[in-house]
Parts: C-alpha cells; structure tokens; sequence
C-alpha cells in the first residue's frame, strides 16, 4: 500500500509542476505579446519644456516714461486703477512755461487790434479815393461842358470875323465892327483855353492825389506786414510753449489697467526717461514662453497642444491651463526664441487668470512608438563616440 500511494503522489506532483510551468509559459508569451503592442503600436508623447513662460495681454502693455526731467506737483497712480487714453497721471511743474505762454497769448491778442485799425485805415483811403474820384470827374465833365459851350460862339465868331475881315478889305464895314468881332472872338477862345486848363489841372490833381494815397496805402500795407509777422512769432513761440506745457502732463498713452507705479509724490524730481508706470490694455490672454532655438526650431509647430502650469499654484490642486501654440518666432533673440500660444478654456482650473501670471509650460512636441525612441538613442549612442573626435 505505502509504495502504490507514493508513486501516485509523485505523479500528482509531477503534473502540478508540468501545469505550472505550460502557465508559466502562457503569461510570459502575454506579457512579451503586450510589450510588442506597446513597443509597436501605442504612441508615446514627447514634449518640450520651459520654465520661462507668463500670461500676457495680446495687446502689449504701455510703459510710461517721463519724457523729461522735473518737478512733480501731482501725481494720479494707483495699481490696478483703470485709465483712459488721454488721462493725465503725472503733472510736472510749468508755471514758468506757463507765465511765457501768457505773455505771448498777451502779445499776440495785442498786435490783433493794431492790424484791424490800419485795415480800417486803408479801407478809408479806398473809399476816400472812390469818393474824390468821382468828384473830379463831375469836376472835369463840368469843365468839359464849358469847353463844349464855349465852342459854339467861338465858331459863330470866327466866321463873324472872317465875313467882317472879307467886308472891311472891300470896304464895306467898320474898323469899329471888325475890333468888336476881333474881341468876341478872343474872348471866347480865352474861356476854352481857361476850360480846358481846368481839365488838365483836374487831372493832374487826380493823378497826384492817387499816387499820394497809394504812397499811404503802401505804407500801411508794410506796417500790417511787420506787425502780421510779430503776430505770427508769437503764436509760434505761443505754440512752442504751449508744447512745453503739454509735456509736463504725463498723460496715458492707451486705455488700461495700472499694472505697475512708482511711488510719486508731491515734491519728487523725476529725471528724463525714467519709468512712471506700465498700462495693461484689456484684451485676450495669451501665453508667451522662451525655449531654446534647438528646441523651438522644427519641433514647435503651430496647433500643438500645451499646458502650463502656474508657479505659486500647484497643479494638483489648482489645475493647469490648457494651451494651444499660436506663432513660433522665425529668429532668436538672446539665445532665445519666442513662442505665443492661445489659451483655450480650462474646465479644472480654479485660478482667475491676470497678465503677468509666471508658469512652466510643456508643449507636446511628437508622439512616437517606444522602438523609434529605442532606435534614435541607439543611433546617438553609436554616433556619440564619433562626434567627439
């Protein structure tokens, strides 16, 4: 009995061990058949990293400068205030650009009156000449009526002269007659001469008038010029300091938010070019990272998914914001190449998003089959020892 329960018990050990290992067998051709899906077919993600990357308006901040050096009087600035293009933040002191600009205002108004005056002046010449011209030509019309009525008797007494003269050769007449013909004859010519001299006095009178008021005129004229001239210096130099004035009003350049003030007071000198504040427009947020040129260039590509991760705030709890790569700058600058990505919604963040907020980002750059990974480090491997020498 002892040797038959023996041999079964062999047996039955024998076929456990033969069970266990065709198992055995089963679950390591599995296993192997699993790593050469994984290898073969299941991609793996690559991705690219930087810890240089921050939430930035689209549109680029505002930095406000002081464009020159001056006295504060007031001073506008508050983080996180909202202003206006056009708002005044800084004012400088200008009371003695001020005073300037008041004297040439004053200076200005004051040559304004003298200018109206001499147009006035010239506007009288004008109509005086208008009007004495007209009065010497009633003047010389009047004398030509004269001469017109004097030529009538005239012509009568000539030919009364002449039948007389006839008639006193033929004996006919008295010398008595004739002398009175003679005389009524000379009589009417000295009045046409006295008429028509009248006519040329008129004229030459006209004439010499005329040249004496555009003497006058002219001479006006130059003083309205010199005084135009002055006028227009001093609404220049008005214009000049006005400029200087509007200087010392540091107004914002766009419509924002104070991201960022010095601290200003009443009384503080600020120099040329130093930095008052920087305006955060309103707009989209986007995300801009710097990478290293070998790892933007020809990895980065429009489209790729990212994800950053905001410093301060762990993942874990917060979430992280999901990104999407908008533009790859075509050139470094620094050492360095820009990347801008859009930021797409982010239903697990619990974080309200500003400008400014710094993070680490990755971007997924490739995803590939483990052997391809296998194969490229087995090709640098091999290459490695060649590239040294």
């Amino acid at each position: 009995m002892l040797p038959t329960a023996f041999a079964k018990t062999l047996n039955e050990i024998e076929r456990s061990r033969a069970s266990s290992s065709l198992w055995k067998l089963v679950v390591g051709l599995a296993l192997l058949a699993a790593i050469a899906y994984w290898m073969f077919r299941v991609p793996v993600v690559l991705y690219e990293t930087s810890a240089d990357a921050r939430l930035e308006i689209a549109s680029a901040a505002a930095v406000v400068q002081a464009p020159l050096t001056g006295r504060v009087v007031r001073a506008d600035l508050a983080l996180g205030q909202h202003v206006n293009a056009g708002d005044i933040l800084v004012r400088l002191d200008a009371l003695p650009e001020e005073l300037r600009a008041n004297e040439e205002t004053t200076r200005a108004t004051a040559i304004l009156p003298e200018i109206k005056s001499l147009e006035a002046q010239i506007a009288a010449e004008e109509s005086a000449g208008v009007e004495e011209q007209h009065a010497s030509q009633s003047a010389i019309e009047e004398a030509r009526l004269r001469v017109r009525e004097a030529e009538t008797p005239a012509k009568q007494a000539e030919l009364e002269r002449r039948r007389l003269e006839r008639l006193k050769r033929e004996g006919l007449t008295a010398d008595r007659d004739y002398e009175r013909a003679l005389s009524d004859l000379e009589k009417y010519e000295r009045a046409i001469a006295t008429a028509r001299a009248a006519i040329a006095r008129l004229q030459n009178e006209q004439q010499t008038r005329e040249r004496q008021r555009a003497v006058r005129v002219a001479a006006i004229r130059t003083e309205i010029t010199r005084l135009e001239g002055g006028r227009a210096n001093a609404n220049a130099s008005l214009r000049r300091v006005t400029y200087d004035v509007e200087r010392r009003l540091i107004r914002a350049p766009i419509s924002g938010t104070i991201g960022e003030a010095t601290v200003l007071r009443a009384g503080s000198v600020l120099s040329e070019g130093a930095r008052i504040a920087s305006i955060v427009p309103a707009g989209q947020l986007r995300i801009v990272a710097f990478f290293p040129p070998q790892a933007a260039y020809g990895r980065l590509r429009q489209g790729a998914a990212a994800r950053l991760r905001l410093k301060g705030f762990p993942w874990t709890e917060f979430g992280a914001v999901e990104a999407r790569v908008a533009e790859v700058a075509a050139e470094e600058r620094d050492g360095r190449s820009r990347v801008e990505l859009d930021v797409l919604p982010s239903p697990t963040l619990r974080v309200k998003l500003h400008h400014g907020m710094p993070g680490e980002i990755e971007v997924e750059v490739e995803r590939t089959p483990p052997y391809q990974l296998l194969l490229r480090a087995a090709g640098q491997w091999i290459t490695a020892p060649a590239a040294t020498h």
